[in-house]
């Protein structure tokens, strides 16, 4: 190792890189080349705040996750507790996961070796834990760029450590074990004393005495406002970052003379450490802060200036981000039922386990939220409305949709069979009611673990599907790896999703799918099936079309009619709608064209100038101009009219007519976002015989070009 060099490190004098096949070896030269683009030395590199360092990466798994730590190793920057600092902060933010990487990295340079790593290993009875156990060390090893028997207490005892833990299977008592095991260290254990952490309330107070009036008001405030304790507890966290950001400016911004500039600068400050959605929440919750203080406080503004440029981009980010986001839906194809069979071929060791895999069990079998299954009361399984052999979920207590006594169907006999194993359980134990914490309510509960702890607690539960199955399957590690250790929310929402998405494929029927949600909105429902499954199929780009405002026409509500309708696979049209077709083919194949936009009626029409508010209707972006150029003929015709007639009215019927069909060749184009003053100022430019696109030049909309 060069010792305490900053500088970069070419990829061909960098010892691990040396192995890596030559396509390897020129991404990272990739890598390379944007790190010194932004950062001339390694130096600059270290030295640039957490907040302002950039995420280097060029395609895929070729970031600069492997290349900082190898350079960071071989210049010896590991044994330099700032530099220690600035890597761990970096990993900390950018990657959820370098496991694999800090493994491969301490092999390499023998800071762990193979008899240690079996060693290791044996002490963990799981062994789902014993790669997770095994890697902390590997991370241990790396985080101070020595061999594991050359570690120390006080080394052990440092905050960076931290980032080597597994929450469940390690901490620091355990690595001490570990070492004493491994004859390493003479002491057993690691004794500290326990300082209970302030609560955030009390710890923004203390960190900003000057604002202690108004964070306790919007505090009280929030109370009397009926928000939950969990509510409260995210916008304090929310309000604690931003003072934090105004601490950091402090010589710049001044919360009393906050301004519509510092709004921007609050964002960006955001966006380096949050995604869209936790950016957007922050700045709202700000904004309430402030107003909610105008003219009460001195340390706060007179008046708001809020930029409304700012509230446009939010928005457009944030519905950019849902439609794109699957949500809490499974990436990976068949994951729920992989899950389900692992839970179902799990050997419990202990009754907490057993719980836990009833539970998840339950889980796999209906499409319910966490909260409802851990709340159950023994008396839950219920015969379903209108059956009597189809057995579902019901609870007393109102759930989060406001359902009161709400029933979910059973769809695998595997969860019937938890729960009859849990009212058996029950049962044996003579257990008696308990209050629960969650909903106050007393009662006999179906997750009683004993009569010592009461309710078994929801980390329990988490717990054991973190720790105990899904480490057992392939596809995860496999994932991780793709991703380069990024890894997304595994939980009941994600089977909520899986089993709406196998509802919905078996029915046909989105208010069959609503049903079994639980959902009171069919919008909502329609965005538990926006999973990449169906993002392909020419359903999904149709009513994606439409609340993007690029397509038109009542179409749309004659394809939600199609869902509700029993006899939907009697049409032509569905199975088309299933496929992946793209919309212009499925319009020049199954569609009339019209002067403007398209005739999707399966029937033969003449109803020519009712098109515009038919049901089998549709216009797209691309046929704008023919209906401006169709609006304009009708316009002149109308004109015609009036100034050639004696006696004209506008309730005549040929009047009428002309008046109706303008109106609704107008609303189609509005639903296109485009404004009635556009319209019109395009028709008068097209009976000028100009380019209507003059219209356009403020550059806020553009005509598609025609296929």
């Amino acid at each position: 190792m060069n010792i305490m060099n900053t500088e970069w490190i070419e990829i061909e004098d960098m010892f691990k890189v040396r192995e890596y096949s030559e396509t390897w070896k020129k991404n990272y030269r990739g890598v390379l080349r944007n790190l010194k683009a932004k950062y001339p030395t390694g130096d600059n590199w270290l030295k640039t705040p957490i907040e302002e360092k950039e995420h280097i990466i060029i395609w895929r798994n070729y970031n600069d996750s492997r290349y900082i730590l190898s350079w960071a190793l071989e210049r010896g920057l590991m044994d330099h507790p700032e530099y220690r600092k600035a890597i761990i902060d970096y990993y900390s933010k950018f990657y959820n996961s370098v496991g694999g990487i800090c493994k491969e990295l301490a092999q390499y340079y023998k800071f762990v070796t193979e008899e240690e790593a079996e060693a290791l290993e044996a002490l963990r009875k799981k062994g789902s834990e014993k790669v997770v156990f095994v890697n902390s060390f590997y991370k241990l090893c790396v985080t101070f760029g020595k061999k594991l028997k050359d570690l120390t207490e006080k080394e052990i005892r440092e905050s960076c450590v931290d980032w080597s833990l597994n929450t469940v299977v390690t901490s620091r008592n355990t690595i001490q074990k570990a070492m004493f095991a491994l004859g390493y260290t003479t002491k057993k254990q690691i004794v500290y004393r326990y300082i209970k952490e302030k609560p955030p309330l009390e710890k923004m107070v203390t960190e900003y005495p000057h604002l202690e009036t108004p964070i306790r008001d919007y505090h009280k405030y929030m109370i009397a406002g009926k928000y939950s304790k969990v509510t409260i507890e995210r916008k304090l966290g929310n309000l604690s970052n931003f003072l934090k950001f105004l601490n950091e400016r402090s010589d710049t911004i001044n919360l009393s003379k906050f301004q519509g500039i510092d709004f921007w600068a609050y964002y960006n400050w955001l966006s380096l450490q949050f995604g869209t959605s936790y950016t957007y929440a922050h700045v709202l919750d700000a904004k309430l802060f402030i107003e909610w203080g105008l003219n009460e406080y001195p340390d706060l503004p007179k008046t708001i200036d809020y930029p409304e440029g700012l509230s446009s981009k939010l928005s457009r980010a944030l519905i950019a981000e849902q439609e794109n986001s699957e949500g809490r839906a499974f990436p990976i194809e068949g994951l729920a039922q992989r899950i389900i069979q692992e839970c179902y071929a799990y050997v419990p060791e202990t009754e907490r386990e057993a719980l836990c895999r009833d539970f998840w069990l339950i889980i796999g079998s209906c499409p319910v939220r966490f909260s409802f299954v851990h709340n159950l009361e023994l008396d839950c399984l219920k015969p379903m409305l209108n059956s009597d052999s189809f057995l579902g979920l019901t609870s007393t207590y109102r759930d989060k949709a406001g359902n009161v006594n709400a029933q979910f169907p059973l769809f695998d006999c595997v969860g019937i069979e938890a729960i009859h194993r849990l009212q058996k359980r029950f049962h044996e134990k003579g257990f008696e009611a308990i209050t629960n914490p969650s909903n106050k309510q007393k009662y006999y509960h179906l997750f009683h673990e004993n009569k010592v702890n009461g309710l078994l607690p929801s980390s329990a539960f988490r717990g054991f599907l973190k720790d105990r199955i899904l480490p057992r399957i392939k596809e995860i590690e496999d994932y991780k790896i793709k991703n380069d250790g990024y890894m997304f929310e595994i939980g009941a929402h994600g089977f909520r999703h899986f089993i709406a998405t196998v509802v919905q494929a078996k029915t046909r029927n989105i208010k069959a799918t609503q049903f079994i949600l639980g959902h009171h909105d069919d919008k909502m429902t329609m965005r538990y099936l926006r999973s990449k499954i169906s993002r392909n199929t020419l359903l999904y780009s149709i009513v994606d079309g439409y609340e993007k405002q690029e397509i038109s026409g009542k179409f749309y509500l004659k394809i939600i009619e199609m869902w509700n309708d029993e006899s939907i696979e009697d049409s032509r049209l569905f199975d088309v709608f299933m496929s992946d077709m793209d919309l212009t083919t499925f319009l020049k194949h199954y569609g009339r064209k019209r002067d403007m936009g398209w005739c999707m009626s399966e029937d033969h029409c003449e109803t020519y100038y009712r098109c515009w508010g038919c049901n089998f209707f549709v216009m797209r972006r691309e046929e704008i101009e023919e209906a401006i150029e169709l609006l304009a003929a009708l316009f002149r015709e109308h004109r015609n009219l009036v100034q050639n007639s004696k006696d004209y009215i506008s309730n005549n019927p040929i009047a009428a007519s002309s008046i109706k069909t303008q109106v609704l060749i107008q609303k189609r184009l509005t639903d296109l976002s485009i404004s009635p003053e556009m319209i019109w100022e395009m028709v008068r430019l097209k009976l000028l015989g100009k380019d209507i696109k003059e219209a356009l030049s403020n550059g806020n909309f553009s005509l598609p070009s025609k296929e």
